[in-house]
């Protein structure tokens, strides 16, 4: 008997395949589509590594190292560092040659040597390294960057944004390497990571928008079996989230909106008929809805929440092609507020607004040819 036109193929010569069940996952009209979601769950992920010799690019490296490599096998990483021949001041701990010499020693304890490769590049000139970075980001192309909050200058080396000393570093990867997702890391001390049996804990704040869709799937990505995922939206009164639109009979409610949604994905985890999703069964989700205290903004509740559950990893979306092409910053105020406000990690996740059609032209071409 042939496969039918809707089976997969060979499916009806095996008669010991699997029934194949009917997809439950159900998404709301301007979410990404679900083939979009598997793929960003399932594609091999490249990860930029930066890395200087401080403290927190350290820890970066042991997060990345004993973490994400460990539990997520199509993780390839490119550690970077982007030396000056001339600052010959530094710690010898941080300087080319040992610095290499470390970083090699601990990836080849970690992970096979086909999964890693170490590019350490010459400053071109003063203030570029940030350029540099990005540059790193398109050539690989990176699906993430991994680096500390602060490098070796700490709060000497800066951009003053929104009356928060930045790193100028992750000011540029925030705001020019917009093609990925930056996972930035505060913890100075690898001991406060959730790697190996301690789980982690992932505070996600979202909105009904796709780029708020990408940080819940990074957050799904980034994860481990056993950690916790609290998906967050923050609510005000009646009248704040209902708003009524010309050609509608009813308002919308967009916080009953996002909660469905997302009570939709959490769901589909548990759903054998949702294939992908299913593998993440083993992450404790829940949907919070957060009413902010009395003068509080959206981005305070969700630093109180994230400190609440002592939180590890506070996620947000963002958008920054759409955004820049529309002549606006790439990463939302609202967003940066909440990554500035709060002590935990954070992620930034970047989505590109394609078609299905652009996605399989490009992330799932380059995946079949790494694979």
């Amino acid at each position: 008997v042939a496969a039918g036109p809707g089976d997969p193929a060979g499916a009806a010569l095996d008669s010991t395949a699997p029934p194949i069940l009917p997809r439950k996952l159900q998404l709301p009209a301007g979410s990404i589509d679900v083939p979009i979601c598997e793929s960003i769950l399932t594609k091999e992920v490249r990860l930029i590594l930066s890395i200087d010799g401080s403290e927190m690019s350290m820890t970066a490296l042991a997060f990345v190292t004993e973490g994400v490599m460990q539990h997520d096998k199509a993780t390839f990483v490119e550690v970077l560092h982007i030396y000056d021949e001339s600052k010959d001041h530094l710690p010898v701990h941080c300087q080319k040659v040992a610095l290499m010499a470390t970083c090699d020693a601990i990836m080849t304890g970690s992970v096979s040597a086909h999964r890693y490769q170490l590019n350490w590049v010459q400053r071109q000139g003063a203030g570029t390294t940030g350029q540099q970075i990005c540059d790193a980001i398109r050539t690989l192309p990176a699906d993430y960057i991994c680096m500390g909050f602060y490098g070796l200058k700490g709060k000497k080396d800066y951009t003053d944004i929104m009356g928060t000393k930045l790193s100028t570093n992750v000011f540029n990867a925030l705001h020019h390497g917009n093609r990925c997702s930056v996972i930035c890391i505060k913890d100075e001390i690898v001991g406060l990571l959730p790697l190996k049996e301690k789980q982690a804990t992932f505070v996600v704040s979202v909105t009904l928008s796709k780029s708020s869709t990408k940080a819940f799937l990074d957050a799904l990505r980034l994860s481990k079996a056993g950690d916790a995922i609290h998906v967050v939206y923050v609510g005000r009164t009646r009248s704040d989230n209902f708003v009524w639109e010309p050609a509608d009979d009813e308002p919308r409610d967009f916080a009953a909106e996002t909660r469905a949604k997302y009570e939709s994905f959490i769901s589909s985890l548990q759903d054998e008929a949702e294939p992908i999703f299913s593998r993440f069964r083993d992450r404790k989700m829940k949907f919070v809805l957060l009413s902010p205290d009395q003068g509080e903004t959206l981005a305070r509740s969700v630093v109180r929440y994230a400190d609440e559950v002592n939180a590890d990893f506070v996620v947000v979306g963002a958008n920054a092609a759409d955004r820049v092409a529309r002549g606006k910053t790439p990463v939302g105020s609202v967003s940066l507020q909440m990554c500035f406000l709060t002590s935990r990690n954070f992620i930034v996740a970047n989505w590109i607004d394609v078609s299905l059609r652009v996605y399989e032209q490009t992330v799932m071409s380059s995946r079949v040819q790494t694979a």
